[in-house]
């Protein structure tokens, strides 16, 4: 995997620990209201580590996928992959958490809520960036402008005349 790669997992990694740990507080925070609507609290957060931990694996195996994909450099070979392995990944998950969530120390709603992790994650991405990596400097021979002139030529200071 690419260093560009890892570091947008462990971006997305972090805004997945919010949600879960998030979650995971309220459920602390509530546990009255859980034990009301017959949930015990232990199971609920096993389960809401449970999806996390399924979310990072499923990110990871993603990335790998996506990576693979693109290095292939064929539209066919890269649509077929990533649809096979999107239904692959769906059914290993669901075949865990029937597996997981017919145990009675796992809560199942609990874990697809925390596997939900993944859509915050995505979401929370771009602020993670800004707040931890923001200040860090890019480097020109990674900028897309630059790549851009480099491969199209600098055409920055062009009046858009075609004077002869």
């Amino acid at each position: 995997m690419s260093n560009h790669l890892k570091h947008l997992v462990l971006e997305m990694s972090v805004g997945m620990s919010a949600y879960v740990l998030i979650l995971g507080a309220l459920a602390v925070f509530f546990r009255n209201g859980l034990a009301g609507a017959g949930f015990s609290l232990g199971p609920v957060l096993v389960g809401l580590f449970l999806g996390f931990a399924a979310d990072v694996v499923m990110l990871v195996h993603m990335a790998v996928i996506t990576e693979r994909a693109a290095d292939s450099r064929d539209e066919g070979y890269a649509n077929r992959t990533t649809v096979i392995q999107s239904a692959i990944r769906r059914v290993v998950f669901i075949i865990a958490l029937v597996i997981l969530g017919s145990r009675p120390q796992i809560d199942a709603v609990a874990m697809i809520i925390g596997a939900l992790g993944l859509k915050a994650g995505a979401l929370l991405q771009p602020t993670v960036h800004r707040t931890f990596f923001g200040e860090q400097e890019q480097n020109p021979e990674e900028s897309t402008i630059e790549e851009r002139r480099t491969v199209y030529g600098n055409d920055e200071n062009s009046d858009g005349s075609s004077r002869a």
